[in-house]
């Protein structure tokens, strides 16, 4: 004989037969409450739709994958420099899934990231002598009367700075002295001459084009023991033509069926 419970059972496998399909291509089955719906799709011999997301570092590669596709939207961060294409997202009308997506995400070259790194760093001499030499085919210089400098006279220049304290009633700054206090000043000389300015050349992103950064060269006197500090001049509208500049290649490397935007998108 049997219990409520049961009957109870039997009556909602009866209604759930009754329901019929749920409305959807990837097989489900609805069975009564106490259950779940579940997808029996990993047992189907194909899976319903296409999903994945490729990712990539390299904009050939990249664009490679999104132009083997027939219809894409490709959305493009230029502040950190990534860009992600959709191949499903449909319309408004006619919503896809979103789910089978492209990355592009470029890093930033060895040499690019020790120029950002170096950028508002305070060096001792011999730090900086080294970082440098470090950076031989990377850098040239100037001094301070406009003299071109080749790395190695960077370096050894540096190593070559000397500090000597003079009583002064002055309170102003430059790039090579600083005020100690009201009546003292230290001065920094490297003898004939005077680092002024570093120019560093590199590739910020690996598919972009060779730039060269112009960094000055300050000096930080501090008990006698001089620190430099570089700061790379106009650095916000450089990284603003790098990230244009990314655009512009990579809609180059782009088949005309890709739509191509800025910004980012985020399925709702």
């Amino acid at each position: 004989m049997f219990d409520a419970d049961a009957i109870d059972k039997l009556q909602d496998l009866v209604q759930a037969g009754t329901i019929g399909h749920p409305g959807t291509h990837v097989p489900t089955m609805l069975v009564p409450r106490g259950y779940d719906l579940v997808s029996l799709e990993k047992y189907m011999e194909n899976p319903g739709r296409f999903r994945g997301n490729f990712a990539t570092t390299s904009i050939e590669d990249y664009a490679a994958y999104v132009n083997d596709e027939d219809v894409s939207r490709v959305f493009v961060d230029i502040d950190s420099m990534k860009a992600k294409a959709f191949f499903d997202l449909g319309t408004h009308l006619d919503p896809g899934h979103a789910d089978h997506t492209a990355t592009l995400a470029l890093d930033k070259t060895a040499p690019f990231a020790a120029l950002l790194n170096a950028n508002g760093t305070a060096y001792a001499q011999k730090d900086l002598a080294a970082w440098i030499e470090d950076w031989n085919g990377n850098i040239e210089g100037e001094d301070s009367t406009g003299e071109s400098m080749s790395a190695n006279q960077l370096a050894a220049a540096v190593r070559r700075i000397e500090i000597k304290a003079s009583s002064e009633s002055t309170h102003e700054d430059s790039d090579w002295s600083a005020s100690r206090s009201g009546l003292d000043r230290l001065d920094a000389t490297t003898g004939a001459r005077t680092p002024s300015i570093i120019r560093f050349t590199c590739t910020p992103y690996e598919g972009l084009s060779l730039r060269t950064f112009t960094l000055r060269v300050s000096i930080i006197a501090d008990d006698q023991k001089p620190k430099l500090k570089l700061r790379l001049i106009g650095l916000e509208a450089v990284k603003e033509e790098i990230a244009q500049e990314f655009k512009r290649v990579l809609a180059s490397h782009l088949d005309e069926h890709t739509t191509l935007l800025l910004g980012n998108f985020n399925k709702g």
